[in-house]
């Protein structure tokens, strides 16, 4: 067999669905790390938590530890081309030879367990690998996103991260998590580990909050979240932006921010609140802090795949998302006519994002995104569009390209299209270069 052969046969065997909350898989996954000599205590760890944010936070750190000279692993999710982007080291991700090799340690390690390898979810599977090639690439740090939630998220089988963050916590997943930022907060929570120093987003509602202060309280963990912070944004495009930052703790003049949107400057005080904490243990240059940053690209989030008219794709699927990005067009194109792209998920609010993201738009084109176990057909969508804005010209597409293709065809050269509402929708029309 080519390695490619054998990579799509170890990934057959890795495609169970969801399992989320079926028995316990916090406790299964720690087995499985056990056998396989605990990986994950041979490296440290940042543990990331949150509803919108996480990707950039984690970019952010995991950039940063490298360009200060540390050999720095990261696990994210979702991915938009190749599974592997979920593992990397120092932005590289895991080539077919080493998924491989972990892929028979882990098996190995499963099988000793008696487990096939349809006991874990896919998942909970490269969170596995993950922890497996970071310790083999002998990794000095890694930075780990929860998938969902944080109680029951396979992550939370880590029991000795370094720091935990809490990136913005918002309604997503409420049938899993809960219908109130109270109960979310409180299952996110749970990644916090007794005297683990904890760092929160700046802006979290009170309900959070409440939430995450006392549960730091009740793990004696020292609680940071910038309360004097204060920022001026003195550029501001869709090729990134320059800020200037202050808090209690520290003062950035002109920082440069690849990353689109003013909804990053509450991410990046997280960052510069975290690497504060941080730099009490290791060393990590201001210089290396300052060139990271500048660096720092995450795709398909406001991204811009086209010109003439201009064309952003972005991964928002929850309300917060939504209203993060229209807020940012606002700021970019207040008098740009807008062409909307939408696909949606069966199972997100997409009503509370249409409400957000149609008073914005001149056209709106539904499609379908390429998740046959969740997606809201564009038939669907295109009625609660109707329902919303009865006025505004629709139009229906089977394909997501097809879809931009019309895009393309209604729009004039100095409009804007917008591509969004679900990573999905994003994976199948991102370019390929």
């Amino acid at each position: 067999m080519t390695i490619e052969q054998q990579v799509a046969a170890a990934q057959a065997e890795m495609t169970q669905g969801m399992l989320y909350e079926v028995g316990d898989r916090v406790g299964l996954l720690r087995q499985v790390l056990a056998e396989l000599g605990h990986p994950e205590n041979k490296f440290k760890l940042i543990h990331i938590a949150g509803t919108n944010g996480k990707g950039s936070t984690t970019q952010m750190l995991r950039t940063i530890l490298t360009t200060a000279g540390y050999r720095s692993g990261a696990f994210m999710s979702p991915y938009l081309r190749s599974p592997f982007e979920q593992i990397t080291i120092d932005g590289q991700m895991i080539t077919a030879a080493d998924f491989l090799t972990a892929f028979v340690q882990v098996k190995q390690a499963l099988g000793e367990l008696t487990l096939p390898p349809a006991a874990l979810s896919e998942f909970e599977w490269y969170f596995i690998l993950a922890m497996v090639y970071f310790q083999q690439q002998q990794v000095a740090w890694a930075v780990i996103e929860t998938g969902l939630g944080g109680e029951f998220d396979a992550t939370n089988a880590l029991d000795q991260p370094e720091l935990v963050i809490f990136t913005k916590i918002a309604y997503d997943h409420m049938a899993l998590l809960g219908d109130t930022l109270t109960a979310i907060a409180t299952t996110k929570s749970k990644i916090m580990r007794p005297g683990v120093p904890v760092i929160s987003y700046p802006q979290q509602t009170s309900e959070a909050e409440t939430v995450l202060r006392q549960a730091a309280q009740h793990n004696q963990a020292t609680y940071w979240q910038p309360q004097q912070l204060k920022y001026t944004i003195e550029r501001f495009d869709l090729t990134g932006m320059t800020v200037s930052l202050t808090s209690e703790w520290f003062t950035w003049s002109q920082l440069t921010l690849r990353l689109v949107g003013e909804f990053q400057v509450a991410n990046l005080a997280t960052v510069l609140t975290a690497v504060y904490v941080l730099q009490q243990l290791i060393t990590i240059p201001n210089k290396c802090i300052r060139q990271a940053l500048s660096q720092v690209q995450l795709p398909g989030r406001l991204q811009v795949i086209g010109q003439r008219p201009t064309v952003l794709l972005d991964g928002a699927h929850n309300p917060d998302g939504s209203q993060a990005l229209v807020t940012t067009l606002q700021r970019l194109t207040p008098h740009r006519p807008l062409t909307l792209v939408l696909g949606m998920l069966r199972d997100k609010n997409y009503r509370q994002m249409l409400q957000l993201l149609l008073p914005r738009a001149q056209r709106v084109i539904v499609t379908t995104p390429d998740n046959p176990q969740r997606h809201l057909p564009a038939n669907e969508l295109a009625a609660a569009c109707r329902q919303i804005a009865p006025d505004l010209p629709l139009s229906i597409c089977a394909a997501p390209q097809q879809a931009l293709r019309l895009a393309h065809q209604q729009t004039a050269v100095d409009d804007l299209i917008v591509i969004t509402g679900s990573f999905y929708l994003v994976k199948g029309l991102l370019p390929d270069d």
